[in-house]
């Protein structure tokens, strides 16, 4: 199921570019749930930012599409963002957040459809992208987590904590973020593909972010040491072998 998100002060926008989306393969009412929001202060503060595809119209109220998306991308580099506007030209501001792409409304709907299928397209393939949903400390907000931003992930007082590090870590300096998941689960969508290794039965760590080994522990690019249990001291050893291998072929 997609998960497409609408920021659009006008109504009969929202219900054009449904009606659009509508008439592409793949994408109808079995596959997909839309979520309407008329301005970018309903969106800022929707509790989940679990969403496959954004599109944000560019002039809002009091809070821009430009905004919304600047905040988004504090918290969420990988989200499929799509501007549209019927006045604003794109300026580099706007391309700073990376849209994917800038819709024109007073293009045609032949047009437009061609653009919004590609979008479609793109949206598909990120679909596939590995991430776990994480909850903050201390509020009910739910994002979605990338490898990329995680040092390591570890069992703490029954829950999979998760160790943050580059934006994601620089936007929640002192959140601890929580994953409903179990360490076992985590590890089937952050596996080795995805650069992770099990040290312990309470951890597993980004192999991309381990600056020393030994015998018994990896040092990480904070600082943390993390201890190799016996028991996985060879699975390790091996899967750092093959990492560090492809790492330096590509």
């Amino acid at each position: 199921m997609y998960k497409i998100a609408i920021c659009e002060d006008d109504k009969r926008y929202i219900a054009f570019l449904k009606k659009l989306l509508y008439k592409i393969e793949g994408i109808d009412e079995s596959t997909v749930t839309f979520y309407e929001f008329l301005s970018g202060e309903e969106f800022i503060f929707y509790p989940t930012l679990d969403f496959d595809l954004v599109i944000l119209d560019i002039q809002m109220g009091d809070i821009s599409g430009y905004e919304v998306a600047r905040r988004l991308r504090e918290v969420d580099r990988n989200m499929l963002l799509v501007f549209c506007t019927g006045k604003v030209e794109p300026t580099v501001e706007h391309f700073k957040v990376t849209p994917y792409r800038y819709l024109l409304k007073w293009n045609s709907d032949d047009e437009l459809l061609e653009e919004m299928t590609e979008v479609v397209d793109k949206m598909k393939e990120k679909k596939s992208y590995p991430y776990i949903m994480c909850k903050y400390s201390l509020g009910r907000d739910r994002i979605r987590v990338y490898p990329e931003s995680v040092l390591y992930i570890a069992i703490r007082y029954g829950n999979s904590e998760v160790f943050a590090c580059g934006k994601l870590k620089e936007h929640f300096p002192n959140e601890i973020l929580r994953t409903g998941m179990s360490l076992s689960a985590v590890y089937e969508v952050f596996n080795e593909s995805c650069g992770f290794v099990r040290l312990h039965n309470s951890y597993i760590v980004n192999m991309a972010y381990i600056v020393r080994t030994s015998a018994q522990s990896v040092t990480l690019i904070d600082g943390t040491t993390l201890t190799i249990a016996r028991s996985q001291t060879k699975h390790f050893q091996t899967a750092f072998a093959r990492f560090m291998s492809a790492k330096y072929k590509s």
